[in-house]
């Protein structure tokens, strides 16, 4: 596939960066109000206006075989996800239609020809339908449709499945993506395989997470110990696609290649050997395009100060064999516990600690990291 055009723009301007040796500067300081990573009132409208009512992505495609089945929970309502026998996903409030029992139990997928309340033994195929009730005669006619499942809107694109957990909600990715739909093919994410998922809460408001990922001005620093030898000081590319934000941060090899006035990269395994991509997807789902693997990080608001964090490994399928367990075990735990709960996390949580202080009125971003500032622009339009 070649580049998409905003990877290409984003590739050349990291190529001038490393001739000039020197990164690539914002127009302006921006502040950002300490009290949007604490206030109840801010935290309950992102909760309605942006994780009720946007496309959020609930899976890899990979987690969900034909007939099988498994409860989401990560977004606040209790989601029930399936894939039916002609291999279409859907998505469903885990809830059955008699007395409101939860469904499913396993977040992770099973083998499920029907869906049985484990209470009085409703029973429902994987698209939704009842099919079976427990002495029908006692509950009378009813409309066809009627006692079925409570569907939630639901689509697939990219290897990845999308729900707005909201009944009766429009769903449309042509739309709400834009320009990464130009963009995301490139990074063949349906050719993955998901290898382990991690979910974890942490006291820290989840914009503080999203903050640390649209900007490498902290890796020289946090990171010095772990990843930062691989990275250039600061040398990134960032474009805004409506609410999405895609970058590209410069490994030293990029330095390297520039400084022998070697070709820039137009494969996927190429770019990667040169530079990170990554995403924010809007508004809550953070891609990391390692030089062997994604990291998916989806990210859920449980309070003012608290979030979900979920961090789901994805590998290559033919690197997913037993032979390579002990590689990729050995990865993940690096870049989970050793990058990300040790420091990304860690400084989260301490800079939550300090908010309420009046030590600062706002967060100060600098011209370094000018995609933080895009991120609070998206989210403030829309509440």
């Amino acid at each position: 596939m070649a580049l998409p055009s905003a990877l290409a723009s984003q590739l050349e301007s990291i190529r001038r960066q490393c001739a000039d040796r020197s990164p690539c500067w914002g127009d302006e300081v921006r502040h950002i109000p300490v009290e949007r990573y604490y206030d109840s009132g801010i935290r309950d409208a992102e909760v309605e206006q942006l994780f009720r009512k946007l496309p959020l992505i609930a899976a890899h495609s990979s987690e969900l075989a034909p007939g099988q089945a498994l409860a989401h929970d990560a977004y606040g309502v209790p989601m029930l996800l399936t894939r039916d026998a002609d291999g279409r996903a859907r998505a469903f409030l885990n809830v059955c239609r008699h007395r409101g029992m939860r469904l499913v139990q396993h977040a992770q997928a099973q083998d499920k020809p029907a869906i049985s309340c484990p209470y009085h033994g409703w029973t429902y195929r994987l698209d939704g339908t009842l099919r079976h009730m427990l002495h029908a005669e006692a509950f009378g006619p009813c409309a066809q449709g009627e006692r079925d499942l409570v569907a939630l809107p639901c689509a697939e694109r990219h290897g990845l499945v999308w729900v707005v957990p909201s009944p009766g909600a429009a769903i449309d990715l042509d739309d709400f993506l834009g320009g990464l739909n130009d963009e995301l093919p490139f990074h063949e994410i349906e050719s993955l395989q998901l290898f382990r998922t991690i979910d974890a809460e942490y006291a820290a408001n989840w914009k503080l997470i999203v903050d640390a990922f649209l900007e490498p001005y902290h890796i020289r620093v946090l990171h010095r110990d772990t990843i930062a030898p691989f990275f250039t000081d600061g040398i990134t590319a960032a474009e805004r696609h409506g609410p999405h934000i895609s970058s590209l941060v410069a490994r030293r090899t990029a330095q390297e290649r520039v400084d022998a006035k070697g070709p820039m990269p137009s494969t996927t395994d190429e770019v990667r050997r040169l530079a990170t991509p990554s995403h924010v997807i809007f508004p809550n789902t953070i891609t990391i395009f390692h030089p062997d693997y994604l990291s998916l990080i989806t990210l859920y608001p449980t309070g003012p100060e608290t979030l979900r964090w979920t961090h789901r490994m994805l590998v290559p399928k033919d690197k997913s064999t037993p032979d390579w367990t002990p590689h990729w075990e050995k990865t993940f735990s690096l870049i989970e516990q050793g990058v990300f709960q040790k420091e990304d996390i860690h400084c989260a949580v301490n800079i939550q600690k300090g908010l309420r202080t009046g030590a600062n009125a706002h967060l100060t971003v600098g011209r370094m990291e000018q995609a933080v500032a895009w991120f609070h622009d998206a989210v403030a339009s829309r509440l």
